[in-house]
């Protein structure tokens, strides 16, 4: 049986995703979670700490993927794992994309929200930090460029899955798991590969242009 306030969390999800934010009152809230509008500031101190839960919530098993990535170091190859991680992190963005775009709209909002990531020491920072720790141990392991900063490409790593998810939601496509697949598997071959050309594989005249600069 759901508790009154994941019901609370469910019920604003609900509203948030159909009728969007400038319509979000809690007494909507109450009324779709068939519960008093009291019972919903006994569970959160205000709407935004409210919000805040929906849009968290959404991210709680990427956020222990990411968590718990580093425990991974050297169970597969590089970029098996750097997929899932890809695919799990384009998921959670893909279904809260609409509802983070909402808060953006409304800067009394979004300072309530940025505020509440600060005091709980939260936020797309601290959740990159698991990927930036196993990108360090794959590098230690030699599975990574020695040249790669392991937390500039956690970042660049997050921000894929995070504007695809963005560009895909926005447009309409609906969610085909295999296409967004694929498309990751790309993503991750080219920065495995880098865009730099090898020098095995310039003509002799362009590499000389290249050793002279």
């Amino acid at each position: 049986m759901i508790d009154n306030r994941q019901n609370i969390i469910n019920a604003t999800e609900r509203l948030l995703q159909t009728k969007g934010l400038t319509r979000l009152t809690t007494r909507e809230i109450a009324r779709e979670a068939k519960v008093a509008e009291g019972l919903i500031y006994h569970h959160f101190k205000d709407k935004a700490g409210l919000i805040y839960e929906v849009v968290t919530a959404r991210f709680s098993e990427t956020t222990k993927l990411l968590q718990n990535l580093p425990l991974q170091v050297g169970t597969r190859t590089l970029p098996e794992i750097l997929e899932d991680v890809l695919y799990a992190i384009y998921c959670a963005h893909y279904e809260t994309v609409l509802m983070i775009c909402s808060i953006f709209s409304d800067r009394q909002l979004m300072t309530q929200m940025q505020k509440i990531m600060e005091e709980r020491n939260l936020g797309p920072r601290r959740a990159n930090e698991g990927l930036k720790v196993f990108l360090q141990a794959e590098q230690r392991m030699g599975w990574l460029s020695s040249s790669v900063d392991p937390a500039t490409a956690a970042k660049c790593l997050q921000m894929i899955s995070l504007h695809a998810a963005m560009d895909d939601k926005l447009m309409g496509y609906a969610f085909d798991a295999s296409r967004v697949r694929r498309e990751i598997r790309d993503y991750v071959q080219l920065l495995m590969t880098g865009m730099e050309p090898h020098p095995a594989v310039l003509k002799p005249s362009a590499f000389k242009k290249m050793k002279k600069k």
